[in-house]
């Protein structure tokens, strides 16, 4: 390919925690692979703070290999990592890869053919492309990252064409997150879905690799991590998603509200209804003001809610009068009437909620 194929610049960006015993044979891997092939790059290790002393080894390791190091006060996470890496990188290309050694160093090469030879924006080395596989994985680890990657697919629409949005072995160029790099917040270990939906990637391609063994160490994957990625995926899922998630918060609300009065305290359905029906919109206001338009709130408390009280008129009065018809003219079920009447209004409150009390 010569000189990088038009003389780019590649930073490959490393998170570490606890991998000095990886980090010889990854930097003599890339070394290898890139500079036979004449490719200029530097590797970025951003480390936090790793009790076994591996940024001081990284150091070490600098008067061999183009290494530079970033010392953070402690764990604070791996995507954050990767964003900080990336502020401090040099290239015009960028890659991000694991420390140990599951990312296959040689397989840089191919994604950096298919980025410069294919004018791709975002290159990810895929596990789940003709081609690409994984060694050693439990059935119960293979369901978790099934999983995660359906998820996503549901709620993130720009992930659907992507047939391994959760790897997390990728390579870009700068210019897709760095005019949005301010307004990227990622939780957990799953910085590439951070950079498919906030960034600027025209086209996607993937290429097939081996998700392989550790090499050393442990894997850092946890409970913890795993409720990062849940938080992560809803925080990144459109408005509506998150509005019809709040919605569904408030139908718990509405509908355990509206029990409590009828079935243990007895009050006639016409009254619990309404009252179960404003207990939910003031749960869904306060969810919707601090999680699903957080950005778009204008004005103070008071005014929003009053406005969302009155943005939300139309629908709640579609949400009663279609509860008190089914009750008092179809079925005399209390829940099943006012759960049919808050399907009804929900589209109507979306719709003006949106345009009415949190404009863009």
């Amino acid at each position: 390919m010569g000189s990088n194929g038009g003389g780019e610049f590649l930073s490959v960006v490393v998170p570490t925690y606890n991998e000095r015993e990886n980090l010889n044979e990854l930097l003599r891997r890339i070394d290898l692979v890139l500079r036979t092939e004449g490719i200029k790059y530097e590797v970025v290790i951003v480390d936090d703070n790793s009790p076994d002393g591996t940024a001081d080894y990284a150091e070490k390791l600098s008067s061999k290999y183009p290494v530079r190091v970033i010392r953070r006060p402690g764990k604070l996470g791996l995507s954050s990592a990767v964003l900080d890496g990336v502020k401090e990188s040099k290239g015009g290309i960028i890659a991000v890869m694991d420390a140990d050694l599951q990312h296959p160093p040689e397989t840089l090469l191919r994604m950096l053919k298919e980025l410069l030879n294919k004018d791709c924006d975002l290159v990810i080395a895929s596990r789940y492309i003709k081609g690409g596989s994984v060694e050693s994985w439990s059935l119960l680890r293979r369901a978790i990252s099934k999983g995660a990657i359906l998820i996503a697919r549901i709620l993130l629409p720009k992930v659907r064409s992507i047939k391994d949005p959760m790897s997390g072995y990728f390579m870009f160029r700068r210019e897709v997150v760095e005019a949005n790099m301010k307004y990227m917040n990622p939780k957990g270990f799953k910085i590439l879905l951070e950079v498919i939906v906030k960034g600027r990637a025209s086209k996607v391609c993937e290429v097939p690799y081996t998700f392989g063994i550790r090499y050393r160490g442990r894997s850092k994957l946890s409970s913890k991590e795993v409720l990062n990625y849940i938080v992560h995926v809803l925080n990144l899922a459109p408005d509506y998603i998150r509005f019809a998630v709040v919605g569904a918060a408030g139908t718990v609300v509405n509908l355990t509200v509206l029990a409590l009065l009828r079935y243990l305290i007895g009050v006639p359905h016409s009254y619990a209804s309404a009252i179960a029906i404003e207990a939910s919109v003031v749960n869904n206001f306060i969810l919707n003001d601090v999680w699903t338009f957080k950005s778009h709130r204008r004005g103070g408390v008071a005014k929003r809610f009053l406005k969302f009280h009155v943005s939300s008129a139309l629908g709640l009065l579609t949400q009663w009068v279609v509860s008190f018809s089914m009750y008092y003219s179809v079925l005399s079920q209390s829940i099943i009437a006012q759960l049919v009447g808050i399907v009804a209004g929900f589209l109507v409150n979306y719709l003006l909620s949106k345009r009415f009390v949190w404009r863009s």
